[in-house]
Order: C-alpha cells, then sequence, then structure tokens
C-alpha cells in the first residue's frame, strides 16, 4: 500500500512540473505588449475536450487555452507545451510557421485532439 501511495505522488509531483521542463517549447505572449494590445482567439477546454476542436488562424495570431473544468490539465504539440493547467488558468502561444499544429491533451492521452492551421 505504502508503494502503491509513493507512485501516486511521484505522478503527481512528474505531472504537475512537466510542463515546465522545457522552456524551449514553452512559450508565452510577449511580456512588453500591454493587455490591450494582444487580441486572443480562444479555444476553451471543457469536459476533456477543445472548443473550438479546429481552427484556422493567420501568421502571428495568438490563441489562448482556458481550462473550464476542474481537472488540471497539459496542452501539447510537437511545438508548444503549456505548464499544469487548473481551472481557470490560461495559456497563450503565438504562431509565427505557416504549417498545421496537432495538439492533444497530455494528462489525458485518450482524448480527441485539436487541431490549428496557420495560413
Amino acid at each position: 500500500m505504502k508503494n502503491k501511495l509513493l507512485v501516486i505522488i511521484l505522478l503527481i509531483v512528474f505531472l504537475a512540473f512537466s510542463g515546465c521542463t522545457d522552456k524551449e517549447i514553452v512559450q508565452y505572449t510577449d511580456s512588453n505588449a500591454s493587455a490591450g494590445d494582444i487580441k486572443y482567439i480562444e479555444v476553451y477546454i471543457d469536459d476533456y475536450a477543445f472548443h473550438p476542436q479546429s481552427l484556422t488562424i493567420s501568421r502571428g495570431d495568438t490563441v489562448r487555452w482556458t481550462n473550464n473544468d476542474s481537472v488540471a490539465y497539459i496542452v501539447k504539440s510537437s511545438a508548444f507545451q503549456s505548464p499544469t493547467l487548473t481551472k481557470g488558468m490560461t495559456f497563450t502561444y503565438t504562431f509565427h510557421e505557416r504549417r498545421t499544429y496537432n495538439y492533444y491533451l497530455a494528462t489525458h492521452p485518450y482524448t480527441k485532439s485539436g487541431m490549428i492551421v496557420v495560413e
């Protein structure tokens, strides 16, 4: 029983810090810009799903994911990874490269993924 508890605690600690370990893929919007200067394209996480599930945006657009669930999530793709998002927390990423970005909930990989096409 003690071993199971230790494994669960280690897993929770790992998930809590997994979004903060690789600074190359965690990107936020420009901290020098004022809040009024940034226009976000919103993606909401509700009931283990992204809303909307797919988007087409322009190069330079910033997407903001907001967790509306009581479950903690990490949003991840090959280009970015959010920190652990608890209810009400947000993560933003500015897309500079034209391509298709597939992303998913790293903490719940069995859920449907999302897609962003940058034109």
